[in-house]
This record gives structure tokens, sequence and C-alpha cells, in this order.
């Protein structure tokens, strides 16, 4: 885990009282006394990013390595058992540098709850139970199961009142920590006592630091007690301030400003025979995401059923997603329209499918970014619009809830402003109160004329991410990725902790006599057909492709128009050009491979209304000799079965995985480290034994040389020249 330089120099320079300032909103803050050592002589920028460096280099605390199991070199699953038998002991490595803020920052209390004997229960190796007094305020970091006993408690807007069911939750340090509050039951004795009962979960996401680093030191470190030894067992940790982690991270905890509280309550409390349709929007990393989460859960807490029953089938929330880059139930690049029937209580890459919600439809948009093509963007976002119209149908009172992109300049706006106003909206919610301000003039003006009620809350802050947006796209692909089978009455999702070069790949003719998929389609500006005849099983090749099922009985599939990246919507895109549609030629290159073309240079996206997307796939390779393509994805067998051969293999412009090269380099590193008792360094290979390692692996290469030429191997990196399956190296 690592926070940027200039992050770590930006919160060292900012004055105390600014700090604990942003910390007002918490129920009851404490800040403890802290002399900033920055504070009375302030160096040169560069002198101080020096001092920065090498207090932070004195400040590391060796990891204890109490417990851990000397696995030597065996099969994953032994290794996975060691690591685990470990749970979480605080030594996962990251590979990048960890700048520590502990003494850049106040120490900050995170939650108000008073550990004393009679709020503490009972405890167990794998329980905490705990009684909740009005004021009181629980930050629990890791994954757990939470069970309300009695009372009712709030978290993350939802409202969970007793009852014998379970719920799930995962709090990462990636995100800010959502805070447990006692609540009045709203369906039982008000002055009821609040009991609950934390446990432990074994859902394996932790496990999967041992092959992707960005997934280390995000959840629990080792607590170490003498008179608790077992609380280094659990999956969860009742923290009280920052100090308390062992990892030094600039953790927080979820702070609901009291215009978030007040827009929510209002929105809740509209009754109407109109549906209520929320859309959320705002600048890049203002919270919408986090604005959704607690409005959709606040809807969905109308209903007392939630707690001990089955929802009906005529109560539920529906979730428009338009964020391609930052989706909430699925991998970066789609476009869904959900039916909700359970809480949301996790960040995005702890639920990468829709689960025991409903998929009502969705789009592969091929991109993580509308900007790429704000057109297809546009039809995409209509065609699901016009799905929830049609579940009105049969659910009346169901409300609406849509997560936007961020793009909300320039032709973002424009395209932003068309949404608001081809949408029957009843409420729009902007997520900034200081601008720009041309943004929120022309926001209020489309909503007026559209009749919308228009609200503008402050925005979230995000001064201490641990976690880029790329590097949150990638877990959430890579957590996709390695899904397996959902287990219990609540399909709770468990992953695959081993490489993907070892799962066995799901294999698909591309030719022949069992044919099973229609084409390719590579969306973008089309290469002529003589390159993609040469070169077009490079380009598929290790990539991550869109799976779209097509409906051919109902004509055209395309729709032929520039994607046109900055044009302007309404005057480069006439009617008449906009709707006209065509069969895409089916063409072949010299090894057979099908892909659409078309009579110009660009290749047109699907027609909305006549394709769905199924999910994504990684292709693993191509075997010529027998005409099929390997593919690594979590969409069922039967559901690939049932749609062939009506399916196309989309390949947009989404991240390059290379995750998924690095996976066995970093498994054979974490295992070294075991072996030798070094989790909490990041040795691993030298320079010589990763060349070795990637020369013996087809689909890796090496990265030769610094910054400075100094010769040394950097990376490992997917090597384009990787031979086919099945094809013979020489």
């Amino acid at each position: 885990m690592a926070v940027s330089a200039f992050a770590a120099r930006k919160a060292a320079r900012r004055p105390i009282e600014e700090v604990t300032s942003q910390n007002k909103v918490q129920k009851s803050p404490v800040t403890e006394t802290y002399n900033d050592p920055f504070q009375e002589s302030k160096p040169p920028r560069k002198k101080q990013k020096r001092a920065n460096e090498s207090r932070n280099r004195s400040l590391r605390q060796p990891q204890r390595k109490d417990g851990l199991i000397n696995a030597r070199d065996g099969s994953l699953e032994e290794i996975a058992k060691a690591i685990e038998s470990s749970i979480e002991s605080g030594s996962g490595s990251d590979s990048e540098p960890e700048i520590l803020v502990q003494s850049m920052v106040p120490v900050q209390r995170l939650s108000t709850f008073d550990i004393s004997k009679s709020k503490v229960l009972s405890e167990t190796e794998t329980e905490w139970s705990v009684r909740l007094h009005p004021n009181d305020s629980l930050a629990i970091l890791g994954q757990y199961d939470l069970w309300v006993r009695s009372g009712a408690i709030s978290i993350l807007g939802a409202v969970i009142h007793a009852s014998s069911r379970l719920h799930r939750v995962f709090a990462p340090s990636t995100h800010s920590i959502p805070p447990i509050l006692p609540v009045p039951n709203p369906f039982g004795t008000g002055n009821a006592p609040i009991e609950l009962t934390i446990i432990s979960c074994g859902s394996r996401i932790r496990l999967l630091r041992q092959i992707a680093p960005k997934f280390g030191r995000i959840w629990n470190g080792r607590q170490h007690s003498k008179s608790s030894p077992e609380l280094s067992k659990r999956s969860f940790m009742n923290i009280q301030s920052t100090a308390d982690d062992p990892h030094h991270r600039p953790l927080r905890v979820l702070e609901t400003p009291p215009d978030w509280q007040r827009t929510v309550s209002r929105l809740q409390s509209i009754k109407t025979e109109r549906s209520v349709a929320v859309m959320i929007c705002g600048p890049k990393g203002a919270g919408k995401s986090t604005f959704c989460r607690i409005l959709a859960n606040a809807l969905l807490q109308r209903w007392p059923a939630m707690g001990n029953r089955s929802m009906p089938d005529n109560e539920c929330v529906a979730f428009l997603d338009l964020d391609p880059g930052q989706p909430e139930y699925s991998p970066p690049g789609e476009l869904s329209l959900l039916r909700l029937q359970s809480w949301n209580l996790g960040p995005p890459f702890t639920h990468p499918t829709s689960g025991l919600n409903r998929l009502v439809k969705a789009h592969h948009l091929g991109h993580v970014s509308p900007k790429e093509n704000p057109k297809y963007y546009y039809q995409c976002a209509l065609d699901l619009f016009d799905h929830y119209r049609r579940m009105l149908r049969e659910y009346r009172s169901c409300p609406l809830v849509i997560n936007s992109a961020g793009w909300i300049q320039g032709n973002g706006l424009e395209l932003l402003s068309d949404l608001i106003h081809g949408m029957s909206l009843t409420n729009v919610v902007y997520m900034s109160t200081s601008g720009p301000e041309d943004v929120i003039d022309t926001l209020q003006e489309v909503t007026s004329r559209s009749d919308v009620t228009f609200h503008q809350v402050v925005s979230q802050s995000s001064d201490f991410m641990t976690r880029t947006a790329g590097d949150l796209r990638m877990m959430q692909t890579l957590s996709y990725f390695h899904m397996s089978e959902s287990e219990g009455i609540y399909h709770d999702v468990r992953w695959n902790p081993g490489p993907l070069t070892r799962v066995a790949p799901l294999v698909v003719h591309y030719a022949g006599p069992k044919q099973a998929i229609l084409a390719f389609q590579i969306l973008g500006d089309a290469p002529d057909c003589q390159f993609l005849d040469t070169c077009l099983d490079s380009i598929l090749n290790g990539c991550v492709v869109g799976v779209v099922a097509v409906d051919q009985s109902l004509g055209t599939l395309v729709q032929e128009y520039d994607s046109g990246g900055g044009v302007e919507l309404d005057e480069s895109m006439p009617d008449e050009v906009m709707n006209t549609t065509h069969h895409a030629p089916i063409l072949r290159t010299a090894t057979e491979i099908p892909y659409l073309s078309t009579s110009t240079r660009t290749t047109f996206p699907l027609s909305p209304e006549k394709s769905v997307s199924l999910g994504q796939a990684l292709i693993r390779g191509i075997d010529h000799n027998k005409k099929t393509i390997h593919l690594l994805t979590p969409i069922p067998a039967t559901t690939l079965q049932a749609r062939s051969p009506n399916i196309l293999l989309v390949r947009g412009s989404l991240d390059t995985p290379t995750w998924a090269y690095r996976e066995e380099f970093e498994l054979e590193k974490a295992k070294r480290r075991l072996r030798d008792r070094k989790l909490d360094t990041d040795e691993g290979f030298d320079g010589e034994e990763m060349r070795r390692w990637a020369e013996g692996r087809p689909w890796a290469g090496v990265v030769e040389g610094g910054r400075r030429g100094s010769g040394k191997v950097r990376r490992i990196r997917r090597d384009i020249r990787y031979r086919p399956v099945g094809e013979v190296s020489e």
C-alpha cells in the first residue's frame, strides 16, 4: 500500500486544525494531542522530501512473524492452506514502497465504542458480541458477517433490524470504513437494547494478495494481545484509532455530511404516483458511487421484510450503472441495469457481478470512458432506461438510482444534459458545491426545463486514497475473473486464489461444423483487411473481450455512424446518418478466424436493441490447427451454450490485463517469502532469476534497462509474440 509523495507532502504541510476540521461531521470525533514535526520549520520542498523519506524509514516497525507456517514447495492448495492458517498475519507485502503517514497527520479516533466488560458480551476466536449504547459508533476493519440480535443498527445507509439473517460486510482500507451506528428500531420496541455479533468469514478474497500485490495490506492486520491471543485468527478487527493499525495506513471512517442525510431523507419521503428516478452526477472522485450505495440501501430499507424473509418480487430498487470506468456490479467497460434486492455492504471489487440481485440487461461499451464513443454510450443508456420503463409495468413502485460517469465538462456536459432531457427523471443530485460554475448553471437550466428537481451536495474528501482509479479497475477485473461458484443460502461470493494459468480454459470452436461463435469485432478505427489477415490473432491473444449475444432474427446488427470522439452530438450526427443500419459482412483471415468488417474506416458498434452483454472473457490462446480459442471466463458454460452460435467477442480499448501475465510470478515470490519467513519484505527474484522465469513462459517477457540505462530487469510484461495454443516452437 502506498500514498503518493505529493499527497504525503501535502498532508505534512497542512495545519492540524485544517485536517481535524474535516472530521467534525462524525458523530463524536476525537482528536488526540499531536505535535507536528514540520510545523515549526518548513525546509524547501526537495529537502523536506528527503527528510520525510528518512523519517519514514526510521519509523518502519518490523512485523512479527509468530506462528507462521514454513510451507515448502508443494501444491497451490497447500500454500493456500498455509496462508489461511496464518490468516492475515499483517505481513503480506506490496510490491510498491509504502510511505507511512503516521508522523504527518494527527492520530484520528475512528470509533467511540468503549471496550469494557459491560459492552463486550462475549468473544471467541471467530466471534465478537457487543452491546451498543445510543452514542456509540463502531468501526470494524476487514471482512465479516454481521448478525443483529436485538434492536437495529445503521451501516452504509441500510437500517438492519434484529433477525436470524447474517449480512456479509467488506471493509478494506482502500475505502472509508463504514461505521456501525445504533438507531431506534422502526419495526420494533424503541427501547430494546442493541446487541450484535461480528463473525469471521472466509471468502478467500484476502488470498488474492498472493497473486496480486494490490490486494496486499488492505484488510485487518494481526492483532497481538497477550490476554487474547485468539484475536490473530479473526478476519476483522475493532479499530479504535489510526494508532491501532499495525500497517500505519491512512484509515478514515466514512463520513455522511448533513446535506447528504437531508437529501437522502427527502428522496425517501417522496410520495407520488410517479416512481422516483434519481441521477447522481458530478466530477471524478466526488463520492458519486458512495452516495449511490447509501441512497440505494436507504430506499431498500422501506420494507421490513428484508430482515426476516426474502423480499417480495414487487419490492425492489432499480440501479442503472452508467459509469464504465468504476461500475458497481460488473467489470469495467460495461453498462448495466439491475433490480436490487439485497443491501450493498462493500466496494465494487467485492461483488463484481449481480449476486443476489437480478441483472435485467447489460451492454458492453468496450471502453472505460464514454468519451471514446459518446453516441453509442447515449444509445445504450436510453435502451437500458427503456427496459426500466418496462419493469414498471410489473414493479410499479420500484425507484431508480442512476450512477453516471465523471465526464462533466465540454462534450461530457452536453452528453449529460442530453441524458437528463431524454430520461423521465424526477431528481438530479450534483456532487459538488465548488463548481465548476458553468456545469452547475447548465444542469440547473436543463433540470428546470425538464421539470426535474435539482439537488447540490458537498463532495467526499479523497486526500488519502491508497489506490488509484486504475488500481481499482485492475482489482475489480481480477476479482471478476477469479470468482468461483457462490455458496450458502445467500449465494455468498467466493474466489479462486490460484493463477489463471492453472485454470482449465473453455475451448470454443470458431470455424468448422462445431462453430460456436459468430465472429470477432474490433471497436474503433478498424485496420484494413490485409492487416487483420496477418495480425488479428496477435490483437486478440491475451486480451479481455466482451461476450455479446445478438439476435439475428431482428435483422440488422450494427449501426453505421462515426464514433466521433470529441464531435458534438447534436450537429455531427444527423438523424438520417444515425439511423442508417447495415448487415455487417463476416470475413475470415487465412486461419479462418471470423470477424465483422465494414466498408469504411470505422467498425460500428452493435445495435443496443439487438444485443446484450453476457459478461467478459480473457483469451488465453488460439489453436489454429483445431480452429479453437481458449477462453477464461466466469460465465457459466450453459449460458454460452444456450446463446451459441449467435455470440460475438468484442475487442475494445479496455486495460491490458498485465496482472494476468504476472500472477504465477507473484505466487512464486509469495511462496519463497513464506518459505524463508520473509513475508514482511518484497524479496523474491533477482533480475537474472526473473529473466529465466519469463523465458520459460511464452506469454511473458521482460523489460530491459532502468530509467538510467542500468541494464537491470524492471518488470514482467505481456509478450505479443506469444505462440498460439498448439503451435510448436522452433
